[in-house]
């Protein structure tokens, strides 16, 4: 026996009419084709699933990616390949999709980091430019050739532009010769050449060739021998303009035609994108996930939904099968969801395999199934003639000839359209065999000893899909872990049949089924307590996130306030700094001979200020769980300078660095490695420069005004430092930093030179000066 046909499970569990409504996202006919072709378990589905997982956080980051323009070329292709020359119409749609599929490679490739899988699929398209310019330049937008298609052609139009104004002067003439012998003082044209409608009982009368007559024989169709040898000329110049407008699209459909085993290599790639692209905007649309199949065997769906019921209506279900089960038995009153449970799991699982999104949370499990069997339906029994039991025996036994434990098996009503002893039996034993095989199976059924069954299997589990018995409807609710009631006994009630007739019907159930079907009644009873406990708890924690949202809000408010003051104090505080600075930079650089405790003692100065801007807690975070002590190397973060450790107390660290001893908090010291022999000489350069200086200065971020400031403070601490070189890293954006800095570069005459750097010091985004 063969595998179930892929077109009789696509059937069955309506995965065709999903795949439809996928293809509405599509931008491309080879999508929609592809995707309607789309079969479960191909080679392929795990990095299809991976593209389309990609693409759908990039659009969700970015938008939507531009695709379109890609046009259906396969009458063009064929054409080309059976010799046919193409026409302009067919040619600019050749070129119109050889555009689009240029700007899709151009598009993702500016992505390419964020998109690896995809740029993988994307990155051997390839761009036939000289192909789209030569039909471009010859060919417009309506399919016309165009005057400067070739020299030829621009001479031959030019000249029958010229003769067609000599031939509307001369027709003026000749209409006024014989004005009183034409039926119509308008010239007509007939094969190509300019005629008079002549009086036909007049054409005796004049020198010319008759070129027919009207319908009425009223009218002739008179070439006057004035205007031969102009049509002559004409229709000479026409046959010319054909010929050499044959000429160009022979051309062009021979350039094509070269290109044609490249371009169908091109479209199946873009019928791949097509499909991940329809993915991702499906997910989007309906809430859908993107499921990898795991190499276990626990099968868990969460939230799922079946596609094809309306995203408001549809009520979601959670199923789960453990490692160690094997198979799940559903039970419940007809028409009360256990088929569509059934389809929806069959549905995430095919699609996944189709490397599909499934309506459902992303942190649900499904195995790596190799087969799905199902048999769901009486479609079969009515095409092929038989019973509804015989039907579905026909498809089991199909089933157990081919199932393993890589299978999934479904199997709806099982025991139907028999005696209903003799069909629990036979479903049990069905059940036994599938569980031998090790295949995953779920079955739904109304028979009550299947119940009883699940209940003594520990491999088996029990489900049921839940019933208001208030409301007499079903709530298409999936219950794990409780079989289903029929609740025939209550409906009725419900609806009005006499107790008489019902207590009748209690005296002839037994008395272990009506105890089990009262113990199933009391435990769904119990479940919708717990689900009102459920939903309440959930309720509260709604309350409490809204509240928790509220505080935070107002939080924020305050803190903003907080800020403004501060920022107020920040920049008095600024104000100071930049005055100790400046008087330390210019004893520096003017070289006065101050005493070194005056240095020392403004230094300490720009700390105490420091430490006061710092000292709300607001204005930074706190480091958390910093461990320093005695004896560490530290950096002070906020000016980079490198210290030693002498001691520690109340949140505070009391540094060495170089000659100086600074208290400075926790919250603004790094822990670094031990201090190296270079690294302590620039940790005592704080005494002479302040801070540890880089032949680097990064300014990105930064405005255009900014740049004079900076650039003179880096090349003054080149020159303190005695550093030649520096590297000014101001990105490439869109240029403006890097103007900013070479025009003021070219104003400072202690700069030599100036130039970009090369490839491996950063290219055009880093500008290198020497001092």
């Amino acid at each position: 026996m063969s595998l179930q046909r892929s077109s009789e499970l696509k059937n069955i569990t309506e995965l065709n009419k999903v795949l439809k409504n996928i293809t509405k996202h599509c931008f491309s006919d080879y999508g929609k084709e592809a995707i309607t072709n789309l079969e479960p378990f191909e080679v392929n589905y795990r990095s299809r699933l991976s593209r389309s997982a990609e693409l759908y956080r990039f659009i969700l980051k970015y938008g939507e990616p531009p695709l379109y323009g890609v046009l259906n070329l396969k009458a063009e292709i064929q054409q080309a390949v059976n010799g046919a020359i193409l026409s302009g119409e067919q040619l600019f749609r050749i070129a119109k999709t050889l555009g689009a599929i240029c700007q899709i490679r151009q598009f993702f490739a500016q992505h390419s980091e964020e998109i690896p899988e995809l740029w993988t699929l994307l990155s051997p398209l390839n761009c036939e430019r000289t192909l789209i310019n030569a039909i471009n330049h010859a060919i417009n937008e309506e399919g016309e050739v165009v005057d400067k298609a070739s020299p030829l052609l621009r001479e031959i139009r030019n000249e029958l532009k010229q003769l067609n104004r000599t031939l509307r002067s001369k027709l003026e003439s000749v209409v006024s010769n014989y004005r009183t012998e034409l039926t119509d003082s308008i010239a007509l044209t007939r094969e190509g050449r300019y005629v008079l409608p002549l009086i036909a009982s007049r054409k005796t009368l004049y020198d010319g060739i008759i070129h027919g007559s009207s319908s009425s024989g009223a009218t002739v169709y008179f070439e006057p021998k004035e205007l031969v040898p102009l049509n002559n000329r004409l229709r000479m110049l026409k046959s010319s303009e054909e010929e050499e407008v044959r000429r160009i699209l022979r051309e062009l459909t021979t350039k094509f035609f070269k290109v044609t085993e490249r371009l169908q290599q091109d479209l199946h790639i873009i019928s791949e994108l097509d499909i991940n692209n329809a993915s991702a905007m499906y997910a989007k649309k309906h809430r859908g996930s993107f499921v990898f199949p795991h190499n276990g065997r626990k099968m868990m769906l969460l939230n799922a939904r079946h596609p094809l019921i309306d995203d408001e209506k549809v009520v979601p279900i959670d199923f789960a099968m453990p490692e160690d089960a094997g198979a799940v038995v559903i039970t419940g009153p007809n028409t009360g969801g256990k088929t569509v449970a059934l389809k929806t799991i069959g549905l995430c699982v095919l699609m996944t395999m189709c490397g599909l999104p499934i309506l459902a949370d992303e942190s649900s499990k499904i195995p790596e199934f190799k087969n799905v069997f199902v048999d769901i339906g009486d479609e079969q029994s009515i095409e092929q003639s038989l019973s509804t039991f015989s039907s579905h025996i026909s498809r089991i036994i199909e089933v157990i000839n081919n199932c393993d434990e890589n299978s999934l098996v479904l199997l709806d009503e099982l025991g139907a359209g028999t005696d209903p002893v003799e069909g629990a039996a036979l479903s049990m034993a069905i059940i036994d065999m599938l569980l031998t095989k090790k295949a995953k199976t779920v079955v739904s059924t109304h028979l009550s000893p299947l119940k009883i069954y699940a209940l003594n299997k520990p491999e088996v589990i029990n489900a049921s899909v839940e019933f208001d018995v208030d409301t007499l409807k079903p709530t298409y609710h999936l219950i794990m872990g409780i079989p289903g009631s029929s609740n025939a006994l209550e409906i009725s009630r419900r609806l009005g049949l006499p107790g008489e007739v019902l207590n009748k019907a209690k005296e002839y159930m037994s008395n272990e089924s009506t105890n089990f079907e009262a113990l199933i009644s009391e435990l769904h009873k119990e479940r919708s307590k717990i689900e009102i406990i459920k939903r309440e708890l959930i309720e509260e924690k709604q309350k409490l996130e809204e509240l928790k949202e509220k505080y935070n809000e107002r939080f924020e408010k305050l803190k903003k306030k907080r800020l403004g003051e501060l920022d107020r104090e920040l920049k008095e505080l600024e104000e100071k700094l930049s005055t100790y600075i400046r008087k330390i930079e210019e004893s520096i650089n003017l070289g006065r001979s101050e005493k070194e405790e005056d240095k020392i003692k403004a230094v300490k100065e720009l700390y105490k200020a420091k430490e006061k801007l710092h000292r709300s807690p607001s204005m930074h975070s706190v480091t958390d769980d910093i461990h320093i002590e005695a004896g560490d190397n530290v950096k002070i973060l906020d000016t980079g300078v490198i210290a030693e450790v002498i001691s520690v107390k109340e949140g505070k660290a009391f540094l060495k660095a170089g000659i100086l001893t600074l208290e400075v908090p926790l919250s603004k010291l790094e822990k670094v490695k031990p201090l190296q022999k270079g690294d302590e000489e620039k940790s005592n350069s704080i005494v002479s420069g302040i801070q540890r200086f880089s032949d680097e200065l990064d300014i990105r971020g930064m405005t255009t005004d900014d740049v004079p400031f900076v650039l003179d403070d880096f090349i003054d601490s080149l020159i303190r430092t005695n550093r030649s070189k520096g590297y000014i890293i101001h990105g490439k954006g869109t240029g403006k930093l890097a103007e900013a800095v070479w025009k003021h570069l070219r104003q400072k005459r202690i700069v030599k030179r100036f130039r970009i750097g090369t490839p491996k010091e950063g290219g055009h985004g880093v500008t290198v000066i020497e001092v």
